[in-house]
């Protein structure tokens, strides 16, 4: 029994409130991953994410995962919420620690998880695409295997997608052989079970070499 992805374009909590409430609706309590970002500033990711939740008024309690090595009961939480920063970063850190396989168990035992910006990219078949357009990653980290978890049948996912980025993901596709999901800010791939739709407040983009297709809000996407 698969469980639900929420993969969400990025932005700030005011833009992703419409998703993030959605998601919020029969949680009580998260696990938080800031993994993609400086381990410095994970003290303030904590801040910025109790921030979210008080926002939609609900009394959610969360813990901070920061060393995927600690032994965690994943079953002791309704869902995990991985956050956005450096894609490449996030996703060695997950890697070599077998963080990955857990992840992907928890989900396909029923599991619910949110991810953002490179908290979704990771799901895709291949994190590289990070690599491109406006909100482009640095492979700071040099990690050489770069396969993502591939839980959106062989699609990449991009984030903060805009519409004048087409033409640069078809060159991408061109060399990959890999299409794209791209789901701008304000919106979320959601995935339940075998059924994938558009959530948030803008249309996210199928794109392939030769064409590319908007579904709307609420529009059941076929991949």
């Amino acid at each position: 029994m698969k469980g639900k992805l929420y993969l969400s374009g990025g932005g700030n909590e005011i833009k992703t409130y419409a998703l993030d409430k959605i998601f919020l609706q029969e949680i009580k309590k998260i696990l938080y991953i800031p993994l993609a970002w400086k381990e410095e500033s994970y003290k303030e990711c904590k801040k910025w994410f109790a921030k979210m939740l008080t926002l939609h008024n609900k009394d959610i309690k969360f813990d901070t995962l920061t060393n995927c090595n600690r032994k965690i009961n994943l079953k002791n939480y309704d869902a995990i919420y991985i956050g956005g920063g450096n894609t490449f970063k996030l996703l060695k850190s997950i890697k070599e620690s077998g963080f990955d396989k857990k992840l992907v168990n928890y989900y396909k035992k029923g599991g619910t998880i949110y991810g953002g910006s490179a908290g979704a990219i990771i799901f895709g078949k291949d994190v590289s695409i990070a690599l491109i357009c406006k909100e482009k990653d640095k492979n700071k980290v040099k990690i050489s295997d770069t396969r993502g978890m591939n839980l959106v049948k062989n699609f990449d996912i991009q984030c903060h997608f805009e519409d004048d980025q087409i033409k640069e993901h078809q060159e991408y596709i061109k060399k990959t052989k890999r299409n794209v999901i791209a789901i701008p800010e304000e919106s979320a791939l959601f995935i339940d079970g075998e059924v994938c739709k558009t959530i948030g407040l803008a249309p996210i983009t199928i794109i392939k070499e030769k064409d590319s297709k908007k579904y709307e809000i609420g529009e059941i996407i076929n991949l």
